[in-house]
């Protein structure tokens, strides 16, 4: 559950000097001994239930006449027989799969807010989803099978779009480097580069780590949603008692306004805000209720010392210390003040995901730390395994 030092031989380091946001790199044998983590039926297990986002695009004729159906599959959709190249999506398999979770904690060199999550996808000979270009940076690593990238010119929003209904892919792609990936490559993608991949063999399976990031009119919107919700609709903006001409807009009325909103952007409010919106869960319909367990159940779990507690899959934590001089922990959108005894288990989850239940001794020994646990717990938010 560590953060990954190295992509094959390049210092993580390295990575992040010369090519994050910055421009493509490959990176043979990134992952030396590689070994898949999803199989191909799991995965399309996984697609017919409802609560999973996934896609299959077929790619029948030209461009213009491929076709995309959404989730949930159904057991017929894997039954027809098909005489042309189709692809499998399958969004957030790390909300669903123990070990997709692990696999991401090795990313936490990046920021956790900026996680995404890990889509994996299944291809036959010849598909693909065509040239397209996405806002946010994206590890492409090869699972199973061989897959060509190509990279090409750098997009923005006014690049053209080929005419189709249910794909966004570009009208024009200029083809810059071509990559031919194996088991355990990797190809990394700044945002906004066209790029287009090819399964060349049948069983063709690729794993999608991506990191987004709030665009500035989701940062303005979303703080400015936030601090509407806690104002008084009785507080409203005065005028000047200067008299003024009626039409005018005065510079009193100006510096009124800015005042208004400096108010608002503190530490406190800016941290509060952030942190919920940044661990707002991805599939917030998901229930994760977990049996509650009570203060002497999680007792005798402490005391047996066996095992291990661990965040729960897809579940998004962080912390500040911003605000009244204490720590505030975020869970799934959600802000839980914490008290100072608190403030180490509070961490430790944040940081590490998973903690041995013999260190818990250490760390959740006093009422606060046992009451932040059993909230999560029974949120299902964590949980015990013998692992």
């Amino acid at each position: 559950m560590q953060p990954l030092t190295h992509f094959g031989n390049l210092p993580i380091s390295e990575f992040m000097r010369d090519y994050w946001q910055q421009k493509p790199v490959c990176i043979r044998n990134a992952f030396p001994n590689w070994q898949p983590i999803v199989a191909a039926d799991e995965l399309a297990g996984l697609s017919l239930e409802t609560e999973v986002e996934s896609r299959l695009i077929e790619n029948q004729g030209d461009t213009s006449q491929w076709r995309l159906h959404h989730g949930p599959m159904t057991e017929a959709t894997f039954a027809q027989q098909r005489d042309y190249p189709w692809t499998l999506l399958v969004q957030g398999v790390d909300n669903f799969v123990p070990e997709a979770f692990d696999f991401l904690a090795g990313f936490r060199f990046i920021p956790a807010w900026r996680l995404d999550d890990l889509m994996i996808s299944y291809a036959t000979k010849g598909a693909g989803v065509g040239a397209h270009y996405d806002r946010y940076d994206v590890f492409l690593i090869q699972g199973e099978g061989s897959r060509r990238w190509q990279t090409g010119q750098l997009c923005s929003e006014t690049a053209a779009l080929a005419d189709h209904q249910d794909l966004c892919l570009l009208e024009d792609f200029d083809l810059q480097e071509t990559f031919d990936l194996q088991p355990g490559d990797l190809l990394y993608l700044p945002p906004l580069v066209a790029h287009k991949g090819v399964a060349l063999t049948d069983n063709c399976m690729t794993y999608s780590v991506g990191f987004r990031a709030p665009s500035y009119s989701e940062v303005f919107g979303g703080f400015a949603d936030f601090i509407s919700a806690k104002l008084s609709a009785d507080v409203r903006l005065t005028n000047s008692n200067h008299v003024q001409p009626a039409g005018e807009i005065s510079a009193v009325d100006i510096t009124n306004l800015k005042q208004l909103i400096s108010a608002q952007l503190t530490d406190e409010n800016l941290a509060q805000w952030f942190g919920s919106m940044s661990t707002e869960p991805k599939n917030p319909d998901l229930d994760m209720a977990e049996e509650a367990m009570d203060e002497d159940e999680l007792a005798a779990i402490i005391d047996d010392a066996y095992g291990v507690l661990r965040v729960a899959e897809g579940v998004r934590l962080a912390y500040t210390w911003q605000g009244d001089g204490g720590l505030t922990l975020f869970a799934q959108g959600e802000a839980i003040p914490c008290p100072p005894a608190a403030a180490d288990l509070a961490m430790a989850l944040a940081n590490d995901l998973i903690i041995d239940v013999e260190d818990l001794a250490n760390i959740a020994t006093d009422e606060a730390s046992q009451a932040l646990l059993l909230v999560l717990h029974n949120q299902g938010w964590l949980y015990f395994d013998d692992a």
